[in-house]
């Protein structure tokens, strides 16, 4: 997601009006999982700021060694307990039902020793995995020779602080992902069992995976808040004489928007713009006279020049950076 990434991390990219932090914590809330670590590194004091200014209930980890890899986040967050965890990436947008099936499946038919990894047959995007007919992951970023039996992870699992030992001593033999380490349980003869999970879900790796993200969720609907405007999928609004509504969103003139479109409050959008499909309007955005967008993020107290054209975009603190380019 470079370079974006360089100037705010992966965490606090929003996509159709939060961050991939908030989706994630409210995906984990809302499953029933109240105690939160979060695991940070690269510009990871910018993350820290933003849990304190927004006041979430989690713990956050410093990962002082962060560009050991993943598996270094991983150890780094659950050396400060001990217990079953479930380990998510930040940029994987996943329902919460289906996190909610994966925390029933282990209940159900796993054991205390075993790890369990969320999987998706669907899925075109994420680390393969072969599976087997009894439930258990055969092999960790191979195809095998049956088609049928393959599936892709964002590596979502379930697992126990007891990998403690092996994930350093992985580190230290220079592998550095979570897909060394379950690598070597299935070498060890352990037991690495599979959740095939049914709903969409997305591996945010990209610009165009974010707006594909964003298109997904507001074509959904039932979303933003009581202060937000949301023009739905396949809908339309002409504002006539200029609009100014409680939440400080100021809609001008002979503005179009074609849905979906998202706008949060403290925005101001200027006369004879033309908005939409599949575009997201963070708070405290301005947009002058003339502009037009499709298929656009738009974050970070952006402000937008007379008669922009944007398409395919994220704008973050008025910069914009194009999938095409």
């Amino acid at each position: 997601m470079k370079p974006l990434t360089k100037k705010i991390p992966k965490a606090l990219v929003e996509v159709a009006g939060k961050t991939l932090l908030e989706w994630a914590i409210e995906r984990y809330t809302s499953s029933g999982i109240d105690d939160i670590v979060i695991s940070v590194g690269w510009k990871g004091a910018m993350i820290e700021d933003f849990v304190k200014d927004s006041k979430l209930n989690v713990n956050v980890v410093h990962v002082h060694n962060y560009e050991t890899g993943p598996l270094q986040t991983l150890l780094s967050a659950i050396e400060t307990f001990d217990g079953d965890f479930l380990l998510s990436p930040v940029d994987a947008m996943i329902e919460p039902s289906s996190v909610i099936g994966l925390l029933e499946h282990k209940s159900k038919f796993g054991t205390p020793e075993s790890i369990m990894l969320a999987v998706s047959s669907n899925a075109k995007f994420g680390t393969l995995v072969e599976l087997g007919d009894d439930g258990l992951v055969l092999g960790i970023g191979e195809a095998g020779d049956n088609p049928k039996n393959v599936a892709r992870s964002a590596m979502m699992l379930i697992g126990h602080t007891r990998v403690r030992g092996l994930c350093k001593s992985i580190i230290d033999s220079g592998n550095e992902r979570v897909t060394h380490l379950l690598e070597e349980l299935l070498k060890n003869g352990d037991h690495v069992q599979y959740f095939d999970v049914t709903q969409p879900w997305f591996d945010i790796d990209t610009l165009s995976d974010l707006l594909d993200t964003n298109h997904h969720i507001l074509r959904r609907g039932a979303i933003g808040n009581s202060e937000s405007v949301l023009i739905p999928y396949d809908d339309s609004i002409e504002i006539g004489d200029t609009l100014s509504l409680k939440s400080r969103i100021t809609l001008g003139k002979g503005i179009y928007l074609q849905g979906p479109v998202l706008i949060f409050p403290n925005c101001e959008i200027g006369d004879y713009c033309k908005i939409g499909p599949n575009v997201t309007i963070g708070s405290n955005s301005t947009m002058s006279i003339g502009c037009e967008l499709t298929d656009t993020i738009l974050f970070g107290e952006s402000k937008l020049s007379p008669r922009s054209r944007v398409h395919k975009s994220v704008i973050y603190d008025s910069i914009e950076y194009n999938v095409e380019v």
